[in-house]
């Protein structure tokens, strides 16, 4: 897991048109130093250089150092690529390595087979690769979108970074709010964004998973999709009842041993759900694991609540497991102060849930515990029908009890924030009707294709803010329910398999492949929304910042623009989630206007503006 950087000028460009250079470059990479904290890199040709931020984790000698050169082709990359050992046999023959890293196997697999080498590739990564002789970059990003990748394609150039933050340190990308994009989130959240390569940065673009993006030397960008969720059921019929849990154990226990690889300790996340807790015994089985488990204090009394189910189904499991699981419990100081917003921030997207504090203290856990890599639990519900017990789901895209198709119109509405400006709320009805045309597009029954509109809205929005809070701590989260086989096979049966006969529960075949793995009280654990642990306290504190800060707050136009704030000192009156969009945007807006002043000369070709901006 790292940091990656670049930029690429055009041929045929206009005589003193202004693009990014080394300086800039090393800009953006510094930016990323909280990705990569073990070494710093760059590589440079007339028109192109790339950077490089490195997380080390395989091969952690000097000969994993990027970016990474070789017969004509030089990558950076970010990412693990978990069956590099098994290409790195198949190509042993063609290719002589010089180090042990999955990156020199990326190098190898692109020369040999070009891009089709993603077909082979088993992981997650962001990449960049340079053909020297035909002055090409390729611009590639895993199938489920895990690791992230922005650009801007400017006059004369493209430049690309792990991070939107990055991006803005190069004096030709625009520093201005995306209106469109923000009102489209306000009215159904970030969640629901059916043009998933927009961010809230205008000019700046999210490469779309599973793409690989050219660009050649004149500018020209092709775009080829390379994986899709399967569309129709396999050639094989799937298989029935214990088979099927069979063979789904087969693929979680590949998964989790393919997500241990690497030359540094591996730990899991262990919230007592049944998610979390199949990763961590299924890792148990092969070798002893840290487990974490976070537990909040009461914050009168400083004791950890004797009744946290959480802990007490973690402590039941790695009881069982004594000597498989190391259980690390840990308890985080329950704050809310402006660093702990802007630790959260991400210009991509706004945070709408301050429940994000407490993911990224799991993260620093990790790190606190001298640890670099983390197994994570997320993708188990919107592939195996885990939300479908939940009133939310229930209500607002399909009742597996009583099925009407008319429910999934409400989704949409059920997102949306409250205090909306005239001018945002202007939009609704388009911003609720591309939601559900794009549903409306996707194959499948009603229950099929609300988890494929799970899958490529929200899990993508979720995998999004756990990279960016996991790296924010210096640590790799490794999700091993997004194993691709996984989210194939899934899909490739009736997603009416997932659902228990009896009970209409999700996860079924899931915890039928755990009975024997998992004790009693945790596979029949129904699913729990993960709470903020004192909503009273959320609620005063976020009250007292909007209080602190009411007249910074007012003085925003980013505020005033998109947001009905009610009269003066009655800020404290609305909602907590109403009060953490409002802090978070009024933090967005000012990350974005605190970053260095980009140089007045280097804008003069720059593009105008197509509006005016809100600055």
């Amino acid at each position: 897991m790292c940091g990656i950087t670049g930029t690429m000028h055009f041929t045929g460009r206009s005589r003193g048109t202004s693009c990014p250079d080394l300086a800039d470059v090393r800009a953006m990479t510094g930016a990323l130093a909280h990705r990569g904290p073990h070494g710093e890199g760059h590589w440079s040709v007339p028109g192109v250089t790339l950077g490089h931020r490195r997380l080390a984790i395989v091969d952690l000698s000097d000969a994993g150092a990027q970016p990474m050169s070789h017969a004509g082709l030089t990558v950076t990359y970010n990412g693990e690529l978990y069956n590099y050992q098994a290409l790195r046999k198949q190509l042993a023959g063609g290719h002589r390595f010089t180090s042990t890293t999955d990156t020199e196997v990326v190098l190898a697999a692109w020369r040999r087979w070009g891009a089709g080498a993603l077909d082979r590739f088993e992981g997650m990564y962001a990449f960049a690769i340079v053909d020297h002789h035909r002055r090409r970059l390729h611009l590639v990003r895993d199938r489920l979108g895990i690791k992230p990748l922005y650009y801007h394609h400017g006059q004369g150039f493209v430049v690309f970074a792990s991070e939107v933050r990055a991006l803005l340190h190069v004096p030709q990308v625009p520093r201005e709010p995306d209106l469109d994009a923000w009102t489209r989130q306000l009215l159904c959240s970030s969640t629901l964004q059916v043009d998933r390569e927009a961010t809230l940065v205008r000019g700046v673009r999210a490469l779309p998973a599973a793409t690989c993006m050219t660009v050649d030397s004149d500018g020209h960008a092709g775009v080829d999709r390379y994986w899709c969720l399967p569309h129709g059921r396999s050639a094989a019929a799937p298989v029935p009842g214990r088979a099927a849990a069979t063979e789904l154990h087969a693929l979680l226990s590949a998964s989790v041993a393919g997500m241990r690889m690497g030359d540094v300790g591996v730990a899991s996340f262990l919230s007592g759900g049944l998610d979390s807790a199949t990763i961590t015994v299924t890792a148990a089985a092969t070798a002893p694991i840290t487990a974490l488990t976070l537990a909040y204090a009461d914050p009168t009394t400083g004791l950890v609540d004797p009744d946290d189910e959480d802990l007490r189904h973690s402590r039941i499991l790695a009881a069982t497991h004594p000597a498989g699981i190391q259980h690390e419990v840990r308890t985080p100081p329950l704050t809310l102060r402006l660093a702990d917003l802007d630790a959260v921030c991400d210009l991509a997207a706004i945070s709408e849930d301050p429940r994000h504090i407490g993911i990224l203290a799991n993260y620093r856990a990790v790190a606190d515990l001298g640890l670099r890599v983390v197994l994570n639990g997320q993708g188990a519900d919107e592939l195996m029908g885990g939300y479908v017990n939940l009133e939310s789901f229930a209500s607002h895209l399909l009742d597996v009890h009583h099925p009407h198709r008319g429910t999934i119109t409400r989704l949409p509405g059920s997102r949306q924030a409250a205090a909306l400006s005239a001018e945002v709320l202007r939009h609704r009805d388009q911003a609720h009707h591309d939601v559900l045309a794009f549903h409306q597009a996707l194959p499948g029954p009603p229950l099929e294709a609300a988890h494929r509109l799970l899958v490529a809205l929200q899990l993508s929005r979720i995998v999004q803010f756990e990279d960016h809070l996991a790296m924010a701590a210096g640590v790799e989260a490794r999700f091993p329910f997004l194993d691709h086989r996984i989210a194939e096979w899934c899909f490739n049966r009736p997603f009416t398999d997932h659902l228990s006969p009896r009970t209409q529960q999700g996860k079924h075949l899931l915890r039928s492949a755990m009975t024997c793995v998992l004790p009693p009280e945790l596979l029949n654990r129904p699913k729990q929304v993960f709470p903020h642990p004192d909503p009273a306290g959320l609620h005063r504190n976020l009250a007292a910042l909007a209080a602190e800060h009411e007249d910074a707050l007012r003085a925003d136009a980013l505020v005033t623009h998109l947001l009905d704030l009610p009269a003066p000192g009655q800020l404290p009156t609305l909602t907590p989630a109403t009060l953490w969009l409002l802090l978070m945007m009024w933090r967005w807006h000012t990350a974005l206007k605190s970053l260095p002043p980009p140089d007045a000369l280097s804008l003069r070709e720059s593009a105008p503006a197509e509006r005016t901006p809100v600055r």
